[in-house]
């Protein structure tokens, strides 16, 4: 018996982000998406989440930023603690 591997859907309807300058907003989703990819995409996390898990609005706590970090260093910071929030 083969086993297929598990898909993992993610749509984020509306990212807000406050107190961020607007040209900075394409350089945070993009770190976001792509810490996202990386977290959900290893076999052992898709391993532990729930066969079907579908979340309204999740919130984490809040992310600890140095004042220099750049735009993607900010979106791959928040989807870290995305990826870690999500229930398994």
């Amino acid at each position: 018996m083969t086993h297929r591997p598990r898909c993992v859907h993610v749509t984020i309807d509306r990212l807000v982000l406050r107190g961020f300058p607007p040209d900075q907003r394409d350089a945070i989703a993009a770190g976001l998406t792509q810490e996202l990819v990386a977290q959900l995409s290893s076999p052992a996390t898709a391993r532990q989440l729930r066969v079907s898990c579908s979340l309204a609005s999740l919130r984490t706590a809040p992310v600890q930023l140095a004042t220099s970090a750049t735009p993607q260093a900010i979106g791959i910071g928040a989807g870290r603690r995305l990826a870690r929030s999500i229930p398994s």
